[in-house]
């Protein structure tokens, strides 16, 4: 088989791996947005705080799996958040074995602030891959054993680019000690950076036949939780990951051939990440304030279960736009009815000041006054 760049040296071929160095950039952005966060989990009354983390909760475990090529029900992640936090919200009880698996693991990583042992992480191995590995066959609950050299590649048959080639499996055991060594070592690094240098070591070690990203994701979340800068609830760092995807993996191209183990760029790019989490969170609770706003200028409004169903609907997009605003036949098909009965409701609505309309004739719709 033809590949290009065999020409590479990895990163772990360096003679002082894994003593990565990296410039230190300012953090003062970064630990202010994180006490932000910190400020606003204590500002917030007891139903928007379990709305703010059932909704970053179910982003990430949706997008870390959904970074693999794997995808979850959305409902079945919500009721298996639901359960295991006891939120005691409205359930459809579809939780299944595979989400409620993804949840504990997630859940053990920002919350489990015991050293990470090596038992911890293949037991996290195993809930993620509760069935097996579907049609692959993988190992699973252990490190890989494999023989031949595991290989990153994308492109054409016989035209193969390897963006990464592990080190050999026998080498796994001692890299993987080491690595632990490391994480459970108290020492002066800053909790941030050793968050971000943590998943850069596993995904090199790549220790696993398959799922080392979201260990590598559970693992950083873990190293974050323990140095308590904010709710690990409350920020998502696989949902960033998979809304930056392309440069995540640009970056990993770019660092895992530095046999002088310089991984500015890395660490860099992720400190940048992280704040765009908390951006992203800081946007969410404007969203959950927003809809608490509303309810309380409406609570004595008198509204009928179909236009509920199509207000919390609406509500559900924020911070974005409803698509398209709120139409007769989106009407009809959110609250199952026929026509006339979504236009009474829908100028009822206006009426009561909860909807403003738009446009004429066929193009009329709807937007909630928020």
């Amino acid at each position: 088989m033809k590949t290009y760049q065999e020409h590479k040296q990895w990163i772990w071929e360096g003679a002082n791996f894994p003593h990565f160095v990296y410039n230190e950039a300012a953090l003062d952005s970064l630990y202010y947005k994180f006490g932000q966060l910190k400020m606003i989990e204590e500002l917030l009354n007891r139903e928007s705080y379990s709305e703010l983390m059932l909704n970053v909760l179910m982003d990430e475990a949706l997008s870390t799996t959904a970074i693999e090529g794997e995808l979850l029900q959305r409902s079945s992640v919500r009721s298996s958040i639901n359960k295991l936090l006891k939120l005691g919200l409205e359930d459809d009880y579809s939780y299944t074995q595979e989400s409620d698996a993804l949840i504990e693991v997630m859940l053990d990583a920002k919350t489990n602030l015991e050293p990470l042992t090596q038992e911890r992480v293949l037991s996290w191995h195993r809930a993620l891959f509760v069935h097996g590995g579907g049609l692959r066959e993988i190992t699973v609950g252990a490190f890989r054993t494999d023989v031949e050299a595991i290989q990153i590649v994308s492109g054409a048959w016989n035209k193969e680019t390897i963006h990464y080639a592990a080190p050999p499996s026998g080498e796994v055991a001692s890299l993987m000690d080491a690595f632990f060594a490391w994480l459970n070592r108290d020492d002066e690094t800053p909790g941030i950076y050793k968050a971000i240098v943590a998943h850069l070591y596993f995904v090199l070690i790549h220790p696993f036949d398959d799922g080392n990203g979201r260990i590598a994701r559970a693992i950083t979340d873990y190293v974050l939780a323990k140095a308590h800068l904010a709710n690990g609830n409350f920020y998502s760092i696989s949902t960033m990951i998979y809304q930056n995807r392309k440069a995540y993996y640009d970056v990993l191209d770019r660092v895992c051939v530095r046999t002088d183990q310089d991984i500015t760029l890395w660490t860099e790019w992720f400190v940048m990440l992280l704040e765009q989490s908390i951006d992203d969170t800081l946007v969410r609770v404007e969203a959950i304030k927003t809809k608490a706003r509303f309810w309380d200028r409406h609570k004595e409004t008198t509204l009928n279960p179909r236009q509920k169903k199509v207000i919390l609907k609406m509500l559900s997009a924020l911070p974005e736009p409803f698509e398209g605003g709120m139409r007769a036949q989106k009407y009809m098909n959110i609250a199952k009815t026929n026509r006339i009965t979504a236009s009474r409701d829908l100028s009822d609505l206006v009426e009561k000041g909860i909807l403003e309309s738009f446009g004429s004739g066929r193009g009329v719709y709807y937007e909630l006054l928020k």
